[in-house]
C-alpha cells in the first residue's frame, strides 16, 4: 500500500532530529511512498533534500506566534489528503493536534529529541498539550520516553538509522591539512557548543593529555553560544594542537580523519555524532549517560566516562592513544553495531509498520 504522509517540522537546520528525519524521508521515498513536507521556518541547511521528489511547502508567519498558522496548515491538510501527519518538535506537534483532529487524521508525535523534560518548561507544557491527543509518541531512546513520562500505551522507540551509502564516498584529501598536524592522532568532537553539551570537561581532558605528550590533536565541529569561551580555554603555547571548525555541512570527511570520537555531555538520547563514529569505525570516548549507555557497549566499541570527569575523560584517551590495536577492534565492532542495529533501512522499516498498522486501525 502506498502512503501519503505530511510531515510537519520547524525547519531542516543542522541538528540530530532534522538528519534523522531527512533519512526517514529517503528511505520512505526508496518504497515508493508519497512525502510533503511543511516547515514553519525557511532554514534549510540539508540542501539534498531539494534534490529529492519532496513537495516543501514553507508557512508564512506574520509574527512568532501566528494563529494563522493553524489554518494554513488546516488547508494544506484538506487539499493534500495524507494518510496521516507525523510531526518533529514541539510547536509543530501543537499545532498539528486540532488539525489532525478536524481533518480527522492520525497524529504521530515526534517532538521528543532529548534525554531531559523539566517540569514546566517550554519541551513540557507543548508534550502535555499534544501528548494526549497523538495516536502515538516516537523517540528514538527509552530515556526520552522516560524523560517525558510517556504513557505506555502511546510510546515507541524507534531508533536513528545511519544511511550506510554514506560510508562509500571517498575523498581526494584530508580536509584537516590546512592545520599542518602531520601525523598526529585526532581526536575529534562534534556538537553543538552550548550548555547542553560538556565542551569544558572535553577542552580540559585535552590539556591534561597533552601534559603528557604532544602527538595529538583535538578537533571541534559545532558552533553556538559557547564557542568564545570555549576557545579561550585554550591556552596560546597550545593552540597549535586545535582546529575549531565551526559548522559543517558535511561531517563525514572529518570523521574519517578522526583516531577517535568523543562526546562529553550532560545528558543525551541517541546521538548522531557517535553512531556517525562507530558507522565509520572509529572508537568512541563518552559521558556515562543513559542515550549514549543505549549506544556504546561498554569497553567493547567504546569506553564511557563520568559526567563532568576530565581526568578519566584523559585517561580513556590515552588509554586509546596507547593501545591502537584495541581502539581499532573497537571501531570495528562499533562499525558492526550501525550496520546491524541501526541502519537507515531498519529505520525504515519501523516507522512503515507503525504507520501501517495506525492506518489499517482506522
Amino acid at each position: 500500500m502506498v502512503m501519503k504522509i505530511l510531515y510537519v517540522a520547524d525547519n531542516l537546520v543542522m541538528g540530530g532530529r532534522e538528519r534523522r528525519m531527512l533519512e526517514l524521508i529517503k528511505g520512505l521515498l526508496s518504497h515508493g511512498h508519497t512525502i510533503t513536507l511543511v516547515l514553519f521556518r525557511d532554514a534549510i541547511h540539508y540542501k539534498e533534500v531539494l534534490d529529492l521528489p519532496v513537495q516543501i511547502i514553507v508557512l508564512k508567519k506574520r509574527y512568532k506566534k501566528d494563529v494563522f498558522t493553524y489554518f494554513q496548515l488546516f488547508k494544506i491538510c484538506n487539499e493534500q489528503k495524507p494518510d496521516l501527519i507525523h510531526t518533529w518538535g514541539g510547536i509543530p506537534s501543537v499545532v498539528a493536534v486540532p488539525v489532525a483532529f478536524f481533518c480527522k487524521k492520525k497524529l504521530i508525535n515526534g517532538m521528543i529529541a532529548n534525554s531531559v523534560c523539566q517540569p514546566f518548561t517550554k519541551d513540557w507544557m507543548r508534550s502535555r498539550l499534544s501528548f494526549p491527543f497523538s495516536n502515538y509518541i516516537v523517540s528514538n531512546s527509552n530515556v526520552g520516553l522516560k524523560a517525558y513520562k510517556v504513557n505506555k500505551s502511546k510510546g515507541v522507540v524507534i531508533r536513528n538509522g545511519f544511511n550506510l551509502s554514506r560510508l562509500n564516498v571517498a575523498y581526494d584529501k584530508s580536509p584537516l591539512s590546512e592545520f599542518q598536524f602531520g601525523n598526529k592522532s585526532i581526536v575529534g568532537m562534534i556538537a553543538s557548543i552550548n550548555f547542553r553539551k560538556d565542551y569544558p570537561t572535553f577542552i580540559k581532558a585535552a590539556l591534561i593529555v597533552l601534559e603528557q605528550r604532544n602527538d595529538v590533536a583535538f578537533v571541534i565541529i559545532g558552533e553556538g553560544d559557547d564557542q568564545v569561551a570555549i576557545k579561550q580555554m585554550v591556552p596560546e603555547k597550545l593552540a597549535e594542537n586545535f582546529a575549531f571548525l565551526g559548522k559543517q555541512d558535511n561531517v563525514d570527511r572529518y570523521v574519517q580523519c578522526f583516531t577517535m570520537g568523543v562526546l562529553a555531555t550532560f545528558a543525551e538520547g541517541i546521538s548522531n555524532s557517535v553512531m556517525e563514529y562507530m558507522a565509520f569505525g572509529k572508537p568512541v570516548v563518552a559521558s556515562d549517560v543513559p542515550g549514549n549507555r543505549e549506544l556504546v557497549i561498554d569497553g567493547e566499541t567504546g569506553l564511557l566516562v563520568p559526567v563532568r570527569d576530565d581526568k578519566q575523560m584523559a585517561l580513556k584517551i590515552i588509554e586509546l592513544l596507547d593501545n591502537p590495536q584495541r581502539a581499532e577492534e573497537m571501531g570495528q565492532r562499533g562499525a558492526e553495531v550501525i550496520k546491524s542495529r541501526f541502519s537507515q533501512a531498519q529505520m525504515t522499516s519501523q516507522y512503515l509498520k507503525l504507520y501501517s498498522n495506525l492506518i489499517k486501525n482506522e
